[in-house]
């Protein structure tokens, strides 16, 4: 295909990802924690106007590197602390890991191949998703794989015995730098092990190519040590042992009560990434078609799959999104598949339509009945005998009744999807059903999730909202909550740490102490009775979602 031709398809994709990826970003609330936590931590950087640390109520958090945070602070620059600046970044990340795609894709096959695996991409559930939030993994994400690109291209260099270009050295470097200028050095682990597991499968045909392992670890480490040293003269050797810490801890424990099985990962990556992680099973078997370097990609992508997985298995905090990287290796592997099977005539599998129809069944079963249920709360309440429960699923929520047809929406996409598998054409069954999904996101966010954050946090983010622009102290009780600092837009002179204080001293100061402006708390009705018998001097305003909402007055 000619260049104009290319250019042409990669506009195309920027328009589709415009279209896929912006509108109603700022429709919903930022969703505690991860959400609200990022956005605060920029917000507090156009506060302060500090931005070499990255802060919590002001405090240094030092266990987060801050490139993600520096996109989303410039993009509160622009459009103000909203929303839509705070997720702005992703949906750009998404734009570009789109045409990133392409050009991978088309590089190694042809531009068949790289459309399939857009489609793939935008059209599986979670790897949309993210690019409509305001987590740090999409931007993680692609920078890893970018760096695992060009490591593919050294290897098969390697391999080959020809030259070696410096250059791919020094990007595979520059993108692992940024890596960890987002998330910390398991940017560079996830990297060299994916490239030790790569060249432990060839080590036959070569060895492991150590210099250029010191070349990569030089590299990398520009641009964190640029930031560390920065830090290590602002605010002392401190921030080392506290990283350190943050990161045992991650590993040890469930961290913040994120805990789950060992195989925790495997079912989300399955269930979330449906359909490509239905498609990735045909992608096992060797293919003679194959060129050396499209085997050998295809190499890469499963050690990376299997690092990830062995990973973040192996690590006690289980997150949702821990295992998001590994959105690329499926997403390739279930391309890989499709245009395999369209284009090479490899067998379609009776497995994977079965796999395919139950999975959809389920979630078509989820979308359409659990709008429904929550629309017909009422006969469900009565058989409720959880207090906290009760309360939540008895918010005053309005809802159109006809939030489920998203559910129908995406049940016609499987069936017609599955009928054009019945009749062998394979193609156009693959499209039907990934742009169903991507139209049943698209439609689900702007429909159903604004009714959905009115039964969680609707209510604290609208107290804390209100005290936005007063002088006042903010905090939670009994619970951990961003929302506060976030949506209350907290002073800097009202945190904990302008005061020098702990946590528990500074709650006990909110409570007992000699306070010079009032003090606004929020706690669940589970938890705030004790609170109120404990402490007299809270007044009680008002319950709302199982949320009970104090005041103390200051000291006069």
């Amino acid at each position: 295909m000619d260049t104009k031709s290319i250019l042409k398809i990669s506009f195309l994709l920027v328009i589709l990802g415009l279209f896929l990826f912006i509108p109603n970003l700022g429709l919903v609330h930022l969703f505690d924690w991860d959400e609200i936590n990022f956005a605060e931590a920029a917000r507090e950087m156009l506060v302060t106007g500090d931005y070499l640390n990255v802060r919590i109520d002001f405090e240094p958090f030092h266990e987060k590197p801050p490139l993600f945070i520096w996109l989303q602070a410039v993009s509160m620059h622009i459009f103000g602390v909203s929303e839509f600046a705070a997720r702005l970044p992703n949906a750009l990340i998404g734009i570009i890991t789109i045409q990133v795609l392409f050009y991978m894709g088309r590089k190694l096959y042809d531009v068949k191949f790289g459309l399939i695996w857009v489609m793939a991409f935008v059209g599986s559930l979670l790897p949309h998703f993210y690019f409509k939030t305001a987590i740090i993994d999409p931007t993680f994400n692609l920078l890893i794989y970018l760096s695992i690109y060009f490591l593919f291209k050294i290897s098969k260099n390697e391999l080959e015995k020809s030259e070696i270009k410096a250059l791919d050295l020094f990007f595979a470097g520059l993108f692992c730098s940024l890596g960890m200028l987002t998330k910390g050095p398991v940017a560079y682990l996830l990297i060299v092990l994916t490239w030790a597991g790569v060249f432990f499968i060839y080590r036959k045909q070569a060895k492991f190519p150590i210099k250029k392992l010191l070349l990569l670890t030089l590299y990398s480490s520009i641009l964190p040590l640029i930031w560390y040293s920065l830090l290590i003269m602002q605010s002392g050797s401190g921030l080392v042992e506290d990283f350190v810490a943050y990161h045992i801890r991650l590993l040890t424990t469930g961290d913040a009560g994120h805990s789950g099985p060992i195989y925790y990962h495997f079912v989300i990556l399955l269930l979330g990434c449906f359909p490509a992680s239905v498609l990735i099973f045909r992608s096992f078997r060797k293919q003679s078609d194959d060129s050396h370097s499209q085997n050998l990609f295809k190499i890469w992508n499963f050690v990376l799959l299997a690092v990830v997985l062995i990973i973040f298995s192996i690590v006690k905090t289980k997150i949702v999104h821990y295992s998001s990287l590994a959105y690329f290796p499926i997403t390739f592997l279930a391309a890989y598949s499709v245009y395999s099977i369209v284009y090479r005539e490899i067998g379609w599998k009776w497995t994977t339509t079965v796999m395919i129809t139950l999975i959809g069944i389920v979630y078509s079963a989820l979308f359409i009945l659990f709008p429904l249920a929550l629309i017909n709360v009422e006969m469900i309440l009565p058989k409720i005998t959880d207090e906290m429960t009760y309360e939540v699923l008895s918010s005053p929520v309005h809802w159109g009744g006809f939030e489920y047809i998203v559910g129908i929406i995406f049940f016609i996409g499987l069936c017609i999807s599955l009928v054009l598998v019945f009749m062998r054409k394979y193609l156009p069954s693959f499209v039907a059903l990934t742009a169903t999904i991507a139209v049943t996101i698209t439609l689900f966010l702007p429909l159903v999730a604004p009714k959905i954050e009115q039964y969680t946090q609707a209510a604290p983010i609208e107290f804390f909202g209100y005290l936005a622009q007063d002088d006042v102290y903010l905090h939670t009780l009994g619970y951990k909550s961003y929302v506060p600092y976030y949506y209350g837009e907290k002073k800097y002179e009202r945190s904990r740490y302008y005061l020098g204080m702990s946590g528990k001293e500074y709650e006990q100061f909110l409570l007992e102490g000699d306070i010079q402006s009032d003090a606004y708390f929020s706690a669940k009705m589970t938890a705030a009775d004790n609170f109120a018998n404990q402490y007299p001097e809270l007044i009680e305003l008002y319950r709302k979602n199982g949320f009970v909402f104090f005041k103390r007055e200051r000291i006069q």
